[in-house]
């Protein structure tokens, strides 16, 4: 039997569900969530008349509301044929890495659990990842996510059909990456750097001069950069060599951090 709960979420049951899903389901709608902070209150209120199975904050967290094998009330018509995701922000805004990294982690388990199709679709009659909007009127006539987002679906879908192998445990999403230095280059690096803008909070892509170019080189600020994480301590770390080489230790710490970072360091 297939599993109903994602492992990585805090599982908070809500009120609003109603019925099975109809299995196999079809994939995964990400939605947008036109806010911040967790729905769970929100999603738990009778009178909202609405949920989806999870929530993912812009840091990663999540949260599942409804049991994979459960309807949500999240796309109408949709509801006994997809996985729902909200995600924390707005519709003009980009999702963040860590956002980006988690969809496709929370894609690669349904193809693997439900045999989800590698496939991006407009069709609600479709398969693998989809869009509120691609179900009109009878979905409820929105346009969720936006273009921004929408347009996004490439990316999660490469990441969840890479080679990577993902942890199941989310503080362990490192494990097995190779060690960079100063003058490695490539996409480890680059997802170095995003990694290491969240921790420290310099994320926003514009006016923030601490902010790491996520442009693939680990140079000199890189290298400081990571420095400071390992001199950081952490509650599971506390500190470690703090050469500026990322190895297996540093991946493992930064992971863990990212895992149970509710504010930046």
């Amino acid at each position: 039997m297939a599993a109903t709960l994602y492992p990585p979420a805090r599982y908070r049951p809500v009120r609003n569900t109603s019925g099975p899903m109809v299995q196999p389901t079809r994939g995964l709608i990400p939605h947008v969530q036109v806010g911040t902070g967790s729905l769970f209150g929100w999603f738990d209120n009778s009178a909202s008349q609405v949920s989806s199975h999870l929530w993912l904050s812009r840091t990663g967290e999540l949260e599942q509301y409804v049991p994979c094998d459960q309807r949500a009330w999240a796309q109408a018509a949709g509801n006994p044929y997809w996985i729902s995701c909200e995600c924390e922000g707005y519709p003009a805004e980009d999702y963040t890495p860590i956002q980006v990294t988690r969809l496709a982690e929370l894609f690669r388990w349904g193809m693997q659990e439900f045999g989800w199709k590698a496939e991006i679709t407009d069709s609600p009659n479709g398969y693998g990842i989809g869009t509120h909007r691609m179900g009109g009127a009878s979905w409820g006539g929105h346009d969720c996510p936006g273009d921004i987002r929408a347009n996004r679906r490439g990316d999660i879908l490469s990441l969840a059909t890479s080679q990577r192998t993902f942890a199941a445990d989310p503080r362990d999403r490192y494990a097995g990456r190779p060690t960079v230095r100063e003058g490695s280059t490539g996409p480890d690096v680059t997802e170095l750097q995003n990694a290491l803008n969240i921790v420290f909070g310099h994320e926003a892509p514009t006016g923030d001069p601490n902010r790491l170019t996520p442009d693939g080189t680990y140079g000199p600020r890189t290298t400081a950069r990571v420095a400071s994480l390992q001199r950081y301590a952490s509650p599971w770390f506390g500190r470690i060599p703090d050469d500026g080489i990322c190895g297996s230790t540093t991946w493992r710490k930064l992971g863990w951090i990212l895992t149970g970072l509710n504010r930046t360091i």
